[in-house]
């Protein structure tokens, strides 16, 4: 079974098949309820003898709801926000997971330790229902460049992902990954104070102005691609556009290179 997660850091993104879903990456300690009401997307679960609070159960009842914001995703919070997704994505057998980390990310040592924590068998219960999943491989590719996957094309390609803690962009030229023209803006949504659509265009467009020609065509990915879009034209890109589904972007691109790569 090939499932695709988009761990980021404000939402969980999963594509497996032709379903699709997304929760909040937040996630704290579960506490004792008084009275508990049970909405339909809640999620309690149980990991190594530890009960969690995922999503917006987190959001509404965790005392000290967390939000993964460090540079690296080998941690604890990546591995339970993917096994969520596993869950919920009715995972069964050996599962081919595909996932990505920012480009600057993208070293052998942070792919190898990803891997180490995601990859062999983890026992979880979610809201009072055991599984035991197995993750048979699981593949580390580069966010925001991964959109690519979803419909290749000749020419050059230009991809810019804003996110909650950093911007990828990244170049591919006739199908293949130009590195010295891609890399990651430590910027974002959430950690540039009074963060708008102008504010953001400005920043990135001013960023990438002296690297990437103003009249390359440019795409736009994330949840808030198309709040980006108009900014981004004025800011000086002319000939950009947003992806279709921007929010899953990432997640689609995971998915069309895992069966490319490893099939279904």
């Amino acid at each position: 079974m090939l499932v695709a997660v988009d761990a980021g850091r404000s939402y969980v993104k999963t594509v497996t098949g032709n379903r699709k879903f997304l929760f909040p990456s937040k996630i704290s300690k579960a506490r004792q309820r008084t009275f508990i009401q049970t909405l339909e997307d809640d999620m309690e679960i149980t990991y190594q003898g530890k009960d969690y609070f995922v999503g917006q159960l987190a959001e509404r009842e965790g005392s000290f709801t967390r939000q993964m914001m460090t540079e690296s995703k080998v941690n604890t919070e990546t591995l339970l926000f993917i096994l969520t997704a596993l869950f919920q994505a009715g995972a069964f057998g050996h599962i081919h997971l595909v996932t990505g980390v920012p480009i600057n990310m993208y070293r052998e040592d942070e792919r190898t330790r990803l891997r180490a924590l995601l990859e062999g068998e983890h026992e979880i219960i979610l809201n009072g229902t055991y599984r035991k999943i197995y993750i048979k491989k699981a593949a580390i590719t580069i966010e925001g460049g991964a959109a690519y996957w979803v419909h290749k094309r000749m020419g050059t390609v230009r991809i810019v992902d804003p996110g909650a803690r950093t911007t990828n962009y990244a170049t591919f030229k006739d199908g293949i990954f130009i590195d010295r023209e891609s890399g990651t803006i430590p910027k974002g949504w959430e950690n540039v104070r009074d963060a708008d659509p102008e504010e953001m265009a400005a920043m990135i467009v001013g960023y990438l102005g002296g690297m990437w020609d103003t009249s390359d065509v440019v795409e736009l990915v994330g949840g808030k691609a198309h709040e980006l879009l108009e900014p981004f034209k004025r800011a000086g890109f002319g000939f950009t556009t947003a992806f279709e589904d921007p929010q899953f972007a990432n997640a689609l691109g995971y998915y069309a290179l895992g069966k490319e790569t490893i099939g279904e």
